[in-house]
């Protein structure tokens, strides 16, 4: 645990970096999403992260900052810097690494890259720091440097298994019977099913 605020991190030839959740707080990432998507547009936005397990926390902060300015956050998850490089190049994206390469467990960091995976030219890093000291006028205090850090902090999972779960349970209350020669049209509405009841209806066979 911190006893004291620690600095907001500033830019450095390799992205952001600092002590997640005590230097590279929430409020500082989230921040520095916004930046970015007002200085690289607001288009897709590609995201990759390493394995610290303060990724998933600054993924969390950085997304919601990306998609508050308009952008739709595309989440790689965990893979390696040149791997979100190679889809930056590949789909013309933009793109954020969270990744702090050799630096010690606690620490993390934010590298980005422009449309076809390439270091930000400097003029544009310095947009997005100039946007990001901005946007951050009340970060740092906000944070009195009481939050864990290294492996305190908590973590995001993928869930994605829920909507199998559920689906298999649909599926078994049919008691073996299928839908196989039924055609079947679903007004699903955009609703919470709209993604497991063609799944579900599928599998079933119409």
């Amino acid at each position: 645990m911190s006893s004291h605020p620690s600095p907001v991190p500033g830019f450095g030839t390799d992205g952001i970096r600092g002590v997640a959740n005590a230097e590279l707080t929430p409020e500082v990432v989230l921040a520095l999403g916004r930046a970015a998507a007002r200085t690289l547009g607001g288009g897709r936005f590609l995201v990759g992260r390493d394995t610290r397990r303060s990724g998933s926390l600054l993924f969390a902060a950085l997304a919601a900052g990306l998609t508050a300015e308009g952008a739709d956050v595309v989440d790689l998850g965990v893979l390696p810097t040149p791997g979100l490089a190679f889809e930056s190049a590949t789909l013309g994206l933009p793109g954020a690494m969270i990744s702090a390469s050799h630096n010690p467990y606690a620490d993390n960091g934010v590298k980005f890259f422009s449309a076809g995976g390439r270091k930000l030219p400097d003029a544009l890093e310095s947009s997005i720091e100039a946007q990001y000291q901005v946007l951050l006028t009340v970060a740092a205090s906000n944070h009195a440097g009481q939050a864990p850090t290294g492996a305190g902090v908590g973590v995001i999972t993928d869930g994605g298994q829920a909507r199998r779960n559920y689906g298999a349970a649909m599926m078994t209350a049919l008691e073996g019977r299928n839908l196989r020669g039924l055609k079947v049209v679903l007004d699903c509405a955009n609703g919470a099913a709209s993604q497991v009841a063609p799944e579900v209806v599928a599998a079933l066979g119409a």
